[in-house]
């Protein structure tokens, strides 16, 4: 008969690999890496994250006033309770954004919209170890990929800082992630949504007075380029994932000094007004085919009424 001694070292032998196993286990799920990043750092679409994963939160994007798509983030359960208890996501954290058009009907309780087909999903890996340093779609502590709705099997972006990053300039002091828009990670994440801001009376009195443009205009133009915002400043000199965007009328695409252009840009011979304007806006990816804003924007501002009032809005800018 075995010794209590062999039989107590084989039970905690027993235990140990059972926490071994499960430690394991639950590692697989909170690392994408081996799972869903190979050895190259190419990023795979996971089959069933609808059904397995955490709906962390959603988004609606307006366009004018009608919401022109919805996009819902998911993670796996660990990611999510790691976060919660320390404030930060782990290595080989995996998040997707599905965004999905939307669909709008007036109901009882008002104009409502719904989710349609999906338009892209959107994937960050967290990266703590900077395992890539070659890849071009690694860096900022992320991996990034981007697979469009019509085929979940190839993977379409080439440069995270032309196709992902211009989305998340306004959060790159929270990780690059839009944590405050997910309740499930926790209250404090409310610390890191933007405060509302505020145009001093005086100076938008003056703009206005300036460009004998309509106020009505001017405010909806200031609405407008919200969406324009987190890639371009209205500051001389200060550019972003976009050039800025002061004294930008009479100017030839590609001459604002300081910033790096794509080839398409410089080679244009497009100098920018209204009308040229109106017409970037309306097709982004074709106006001037190749450059770095028809990746990062290409639906480009479809309502003539919005280009028109976003296009006075820069006038007095």
């Amino acid at each position: 008969m075995k010794s209590l001694r062999s039989i107590g070292g084989q039970l905690l032998l027993s235990a140990a690999l059972l926490v071994a196993a499960i430690q394991g286990a639950q590692a697989d799920i909170v690392s994408a890496y081996g799972k869903y990043v190979d050895d190259k750092g190419n990023i795979a679409l996971p089959e069933n994250f609808l059904l397995e994963w955490v709906h962390m939160g959603s988004w609606a994007v307006l366009e004018g006033e009608k919401a022109s798509g919805l996009h819902n983030v998911y993670a796996p359960r660990d990611v999510v309770e790691y976060y919660q208890k320390n404030h930060e996501f782990p290595d080989g954290a995996m998040m997707i954004k599905e965004v999905r058009g939307a669909r709008g009907s007036t109901h009882t309780t008002g104009e409502a919209f719904w989710a349609q087909d999906v338009a892209v999903w959107f994937i960050m890996v967290k990266d703590t170890q900077n395992r890539f340093p070659d890849n071009a779609l690694w860096g900022e502590g992320w991996g990034w990929a981007m697979y469009e709705g019509k085929d979940r099997t190839k993977q379409v972006a080439s440069d995270y800082k032309s196709d992902c990053l211009g989305c998340h300039v306004p959060v790159q002091d929270a990780d690059w992630t839009y944590v405050y828009g997910y309740p499930v990670l926790g209250d404090e994440v409310s610390k890191f949504a933007p405060k509302a801001e505020v145009t001093p009376a005086k100076a938008e009195e003056k703009a206005m007075a300036d460009s004998g443009i309509d106020e009505a205009v001017l405010k909806q133009g200031e609405k407008v380029f919200r969406r324009c915002k987190a890639c371009h400043s209205l500051e001389a000199g200060k550019h972003r994932t976009g050039p800025s965007l002061a004294g930008l009328f009479g100017r030839k695409a590609g001459g604002a000094e300081g910033y790096k252009y794509s080839q398409a840009m410089l080679d244009s011979d497009v100098v920018w007004n209204a009308e040229t304007l109106d017409a970037h806006l309306l097709d982004v990816p074709n106006f001037i085919p190749g450059n770095k804003m028809g990746k990062v924007f290409p639906a480009g501002v479809k309502k003539a009424e919005d280009r028109k009032a976003v296009i006075e809005f820069l006038k007095t800018q």
